[in-house]
């Protein structure tokens, strides 16, 4: 028998920073963020979205924006500043 866990790992690994880079250049363009830099992180399956942002609008646009793109698991350590 072939040991697949590690092509798996490396093959979903890879899968999720593609979404983290996907989610980033997003909330990099979206309208409303302007003010706001925010990045997302990946985690067992579960994205982090990092930074800070002038609103709790702009928080919510980020974590909608984010949950459209990706159907993991996300959880917000967004800062407003005000």
């Amino acid at each position: 028998m072939f040991n697949l866990s590690g092509i798996q790992e490396s093959f979903f690994g890879e899968r999720m920073a593609g979404v983290c880079q996907a989610i980033t250049s997003a909330l990099a363009f979206e309208s409303g963020l302007e003010k706001s830099s925010i990045s997302a992180m990946v985690d067992n399956d579960v994205i982090y979205l990092e930074g800070t942002a002038d609103s709790v609008e702009a928080i919510d646009i980020a974590i909608n924006l984010a949950s459209s793109i990706s159907n993991c698991r996300i959880l917000s350590h967004i800062e407003p500043c005000y």
